[in-house]
Formats: structure tokens, sequence, C-alpha cells
């Protein structure tokens, strides 16, 4: 149990860094080869990124103290977490108003630039959510069980485990 726990520990780590640093920017570059993207989609391509990497940070730190680490449940720690969920909080709000701002507003803003700046936003408030209030992934038997006996999400694990 405790071996496949690492595992699935490691791969979440691992996936979310990956993600963030190679899958989300070759993507957002493709995109910019066909279409101009303007700085709306960059920033939200940024702000989905860090809040990848923050993810990630959490699931290495998760995965190291079931090595015996206690770097993860430190109270410097837990001020960085606590910190990043009010500042990705600020900053997502601030995404979802600035696309509601270029979709509905005055701005004339091409197709590509909303569907790619949309999507990312809509991107970096799922994974919001996700990290610091319900979860939103239920990707095992056991979540799913959880998910069905109960007809409710669960509160996110960052928040479980640093009571953040």
């Amino acid at each position: 149990m405790r071996a496949s726990f690492k595992k699935r520990l490691r791969y979440l780590w691992t996936f979310e860094l990956l993600n963030a640093l190679v899958v989300f920017p070759l993507l957002y570059y493709v995109i910019s080869l066909q279409y101009r993207l303007g700085w709306f989609s960059l920033a939200a391509l940024l702000v989905v990124c860090m809040l990848l990497v923050v993810g990630a940070a959490y699931w290495f730190l998760k995965s190291r103290a079931l090595d015996g680490s206690r770097l993860l449940y430190q109270p410097g720690t837990r001020r960085f977490f606590r910190g990043c969920k009010r500042v990705f909080g600020f900053v997502v709000l601030a995404l979802v108003g600035l696309f509601g701002l270029r979709a509905f507003g005055q701005s004339g803003a091409a197709l590509a630039k909303l569907v790619t700046g949309g999507g990312l936003t809509l991107m970096a408030l799922l994974e919001y959510i996700n990290y610091y209030h319900v979860q939103l992934s239920y990707d095992n038997r056991a979540d799913l069980r959880y998910l069905l006996t109960h007809r409710r999400l669960k509160r996110a694990v960052m928040v479980r485990d640093l009571d953040i």
C-alpha cells in the first residue's frame, strides 16, 4: 500500500511539473505559430503554469514526508501555501474578470485570443479550486467510491493536509 501511494505521489508531482514546464508552454507555442495571441493569453498561461508548479511542490513535499521529512508540516511551508492560496485567488479572480471584459467588452479581441485565453483562464480556475477548495479529480477507485457513497466532493487534499 505504502509503495503504491509513493508511486502515485511521484506520478502526481512529475506530471504536474511536466505539464507546467513542457506541455502547456509547448501547446501555447504551437497555437501562437498559427494565431497571434496577446498578453492576456500569455498571462493566463503563466498563472496556470505557476499553479501547477506549486501543486507539484506540494506533491513532492508530501512524497518526501512519507520518507520522514517534516518540511511539509513546518510553519513556514504552511505560510507559503496559505499565501499562495490568497495570491492565486486574487489573480484567478482578476483573470476571470479580464476575460469577461475582453469577451463582452468593446476590445474586439480575435477569436483565437479569446478561445486560448478563455481556455487557460478556465484551466487556472479549475486548478485553483482543485488545490485550494474541493477535489475535482477523481481518478482512482477509492475516490470514486467516496463520491458515489457520500454524493459530494471532498475537500482539497492540500487544505485537509495543511489546514489552510
